[in-house]
């Protein structure tokens, strides 16, 4: 395991673990939901860089890197499908395969008979986008990591990159936010069959099966990335302000719905009222009766 310290969307550190021989990515908590443009970025690059090496499957027992708990199989569901993850039973964080994590981030989709057909005439081979082998024409899932053949959606990827728009507009970035099988995720053109590569419209590279060439495809982003990470533009402040306000009665609703459950826990008001009457100037049996029970406790227990 390599620890890879990147940076989230407010450039605050995020660690996060990556096994390179078995092509699993380690998350604690919320890790994989903060990571910003550049950190994405690189972080599918360290992938494609651990591709070049071969693939080992995680063992039977694997268990919990930070506690040495056992795991247990868990499915998300989110917009873009199912996908799966290694959970710690503990809740310390999940294992992840390089598939399943661009999977859950909806930049895969399923690679077809005539996507194949395709990429072998194109390529000459069908890499695993999870570990890079070569995938035979037959095979229904890699030979080696056992994924499911898919191709990485180049359009989708560099949407992920800005999610908020900070770019000029870019043949690569001009994706639409849904997309169908057989749709351009650059124009939305339907894709005639064999041509669901590359557009015929316009142009644009749609999906691809090695990991490294697609990093390469959008790396052209990364300086623009960063710099506005560094520095975000007046139109993108003044947009997360207007959400942050907007999301202002949401948190108010939920400090009082918390405080409301503490009343509920703490037994409400009256409770609380009762107590505090134990110790107040006017007379109250119950505190006669307490004083009682201590004296006598005092004096049975008093050495003689």
């Amino acid at each position: 395991m390599r620890r890879l310290a990147l940076a989230d969307h407010y450039q605050r550190p995020v660690s996060l673990d990556l096994c390179a021989d078995c092509h699993l990515v380690w998350f604690d908590l919320t890790e994989s939901a903060r990571l910003g443009g550049p950190a994405l970025l690189e972080l599918i690059d360290q992938m494609a860089a651990a591709q070049r090496l071969p693939h080992v499957q995680l063992a039977a027992n694997a268990a919990c890197p930070r506690c040495q708990g056992s795991l247990k199989t868990v499915h998300n569901r989110t917009r873009w499908g199912e996908s799966l993850q290694l959970e710690c039973l503990q809740r310390h964080g999940a294992y992840q395969s390089f598939a399943q994590y661009m999977q859950e981030k909806g930049l895969l989709r399923p690679m077809s008979h005539l996507d194949r057909v395709h990429l072998q005439a194109k390529a000459g081979r069908v890499d695993c986008v999870n570990c890079g082998a070569a995938i035979g024409t037959g095979d229904d899932n890699c030979p080696y990591c056992r994924s499911v053949p898919s191709l990485l959606d180049v359009a989708r990827l560099a949407r992920a990159l800005d999610p908020e728009g900070a770019l000029a507009p870019q043949p690569v970035l001009s994706a639409r936010p849904q997309q169908e099988a057989m749709q351009c995720a650059a124009c939305g053109a339907a894709l005639p069959p064999g041509q669901t590569i590359a557009c015929t419209q316009c142009g644009a590279t749609l999906a691809l099966s090695r990991l490294a060439e697609a990093v390469e495809r959008v790396n052209a982003l990364a300086p623009a990335l960063r710099a506005h990470a560094a520095k975000p533009s007046p139109e993108v402040v003044k947009r997360r302000l207007a959400e942050l306000n907007a999301d202002i009665p949401r948190q108010r609703e939920r400090i009082r719905e918390m405080e409301a459950d503490a009343r509920g826990t703490w037994g409400g008001d009256d409770d609380r009222d009762t107590w505090r009457s134990l110790f107040g100037s006017k007379t109250n049996p119950w505190r006669a009766l307490l004083l009682a029970l201590a004296l006598w406790f005092t004096w049975w227990l008093w050495p003689r």
